[in-house]
């Protein structure tokens, strides 16, 4: 199996983490679905990203790592458009470098959201502290291999932190997409496999960074033992189970029949968003 010794793990690029045969958060995604759904992901690996997932990428490296985002990034100039011979021939050019090729309305939207995330009151104070990025966590539960990948830790201040791109980065609006893509699920893994790495209590808090003009910043704490919290440490812990119980007896199985849809309670006071598909860059 492809996983390294549990421990903490600078350095490590995207590709190898996600190559590491370990339950992560994604992982838990999949189960959500049906174990069926995690293990077509375990066996034949993740779709293609989309463009919403390249540009929370590239804002990730952007507001993240500035250093390194020339480096994996190359932006189309405004009068090269990637149909033409001259579009073709840069997107070969800059792949043999190892770059993606984003349009220039995306590289100006990117680094737009980039200065206001960096001009933040509470992340910039974060990022003049002594800080790591993209961090890689590995532990075992059980006997088997956990994982997880934090964008930014504050040693000094416990803190770790999750950026996210959003259509809104208001309280009621973010929270919204916390319960629709289950972050608080999320928060709650990273959380449990930090303090089990590390032996330290550390708090978790969300950088939401609107990917609309004009790209207004918010920071949300999740509060150990919140209801957030607890709510989805419980949804955790019945995931695992399930996953203990496949990996164990190597059955996987998808979706039982219902006699009649049901609604979930929130249907008829849920706030309409967005999709969160729909991204301004091209």
């Amino acid at each position: 199996m492809n996983v390294p010794t549990p421990g903490i793990h600078y350095g490590v690029p995207s590709e190898t983490y996600h190559s590491w045969q370990a339950l992560s958060h994604s992982w838990m995604q999949r189960l959500r679905q049906s174990p069926a759904h995690l293990l077509d992901l375990i066996e034949n690996g993740p779709d293609e990203p989309t463009p919403a997932m390249i540009v929370g990428t590239a804002v990730h490296c952007a507001v993240l790592e500035p250093e390194e985002f020339e480096k994996r990034y190359a932006i189309r100039d405004e009068d090269v458009n990637g149909t033409t011979k001259a579009g073709k021939e840069f997107k070969a050019k800059s792949e043999s470098a190892g770059q993606i090729v984003l349009s220039a309305k995306s590289g100006r939207w990117i680094k737009a959201i980039a200065r206001r995330a960096r001009h933040s009151p509470r992340l910039a104070e974060w990022l003049h502290r002594d800080h790591q990025t993209e961090v890689s966590f590995v532990w075992l539960r059980d006997g088997l291999f956990c994982k997880c990948r934090v964008d930014l830790i504050v040693p000094g201040l416990n803190i770790l932190v999750d950026l996210k791109t959003t259509l809104s980065g208001s309280a009621d609006g973010f929270a919204t997409q916390v319960a629709r893509y289950n972050y608080h699920g999320q928060a709650a893994w990273y959380l449990e496999g930090v303090q089990q790495t590390t032996g330290e209590t550390w708090d978790w808090w969300f950088t939401a960074c609107e990917k609309r003009r004009p790209f207004l910043v918010n920071c949300h704490a999740m509060p150990r033992d919140s209801k957030a919290h607890l709510d989805a440490v419980a949804e955790n812990d019945r995931l695992f189970g399930i996953y203990k119980a496949c990996m164990e007896t190597g059955h996987w199985p998808g979706y039982d029949d219902v006699d009649e849809i049901h609604l979930p309670e929130w249907a008829s006071t849920v706030e309409t968003v967005d999709s969160e598909e729909e991204t301004p860059f091209d």
